[in-house]
């Protein structure tokens, strides 16, 4: 089977079952645009990072201390708020993901991520986290 193939048969399982995650294992997804493209990877600082591949931000002051990428990424650990991320080496771009459907969620160590229409939003037990949609952004 082919890999675009395999892809839209994963995302029909995933439609179906209404979210994804491993017990074992890290996860990767992109929304169904391609627009938004989000790594959870469990014992990392920042459990979840997702990338906004478009030029409108809602954060455009880049701190002196970040010389590269700013405004697109955004981030979440276990506990605390989400933060926007300084990129210098954009891996989030570069691999092939998996769709995760619109109404569809990844969960992994506690932080939920939800696809929809709109964007993606992901947040920890303690309620810190984000949102990013092509027209803004919002950490909370």
């Amino acid at each position: 089977m082919s890999f675009p193939a395999r892809r839209n048969v994963l995302a029909l399982v995933l439609a179906a079952c209404g979210s994804i995650g491993a017990a074992d294992a890290d996860i990767a997804f992109q929304s169904p645009s391609g627009n938004i493209r989000c790594d959870m990877t469990r014992g990392a600082p920042l459990a979840v990072q997702c990338n906004l591949g478009v030029d409108v931000q809602s954060y455009t002051n880049r701190p002196a201390s970040c010389d590269g990428d700013w405004g697109t990424t955004f981030g979440v650990g276990q506990t605390g708020r989400g933060q926007l991320v300084c990129v210098t080496d954009d891996v989030l771009t570069q691999q092939e993901r998996d769709v995760l459907p619109y109404g569809s969620s990844a969960i992994l160590d506690g932080i939920t991520c939800q696809s929809e229409l709109s964007g993606v939003t992901c947040t920890n037990l303690e309620g810190g986290g984000f949102e990013v949609r092509r027209a803004a952004q919002r950490i909370f």
